[in-house]
């Protein structure tokens, strides 16, 4: 019985370190394309601590494109923001992708801008890789 206790151990213990050497690193890989909006950008990871849709327009926002761990190409890309339904670009960045970029920031000037409803574009190449529809009060 207590052979048996040791071996059923010893195989859980195993199994479980070969989870958390397999499958940990391929949950925590950033796989896809992301675009978020907020004030505050993480200062370890790439993203937006308080990434929302709907702002206060009393303070600066912080656009971020996130890039996955592993790129498709390089291109040159960029953000920019229209008012919702309207053509006309607010504000643009542009960055040239590199294979080690893990995310790129554009600081949006908000501030000069009317409440209202605007699209924030994420473009590379020719394509647009995403948009984010957000409203300012």
């Amino acid at each position: 019985m207590k052979r048996r206790l040791i071996w059923v151990t010893m195989v859980l213990g195993v199994s479980a370190i070969f989870l958390f050497l397999y499958l940990y690193p391929q949950l925590v890989r950033n796989t896809k394309y992301d675009l978020q909006l907020g004030h505050t950008p993480n200062p370890e990871f790439a993203r937006i601590n308080d990434h929302s849709d709907h702002f206060v327009n009393n303070a600066g926002l912080i656009a971020m494109a996130i890039y996955p761990d592993k790129k498709e190409s390089l291109r040159q890309a960029q953000l920019y923001v229209t008012k919702r339904g309207d053509r006309e670009v607010l504000q643009v960045q542009k960055e040239r992708e590199t294979a080690d970029l893990a995310a790129f920031e554009m600081r949006l000037k908000n501030l000069k801008w009317e409440p209202g409803e605007y699209t924030l574009y994420f473009k590379r190449g020719l394509e647009i890789q995403m948009k984010l529809d957000f409203t300012l009060e």
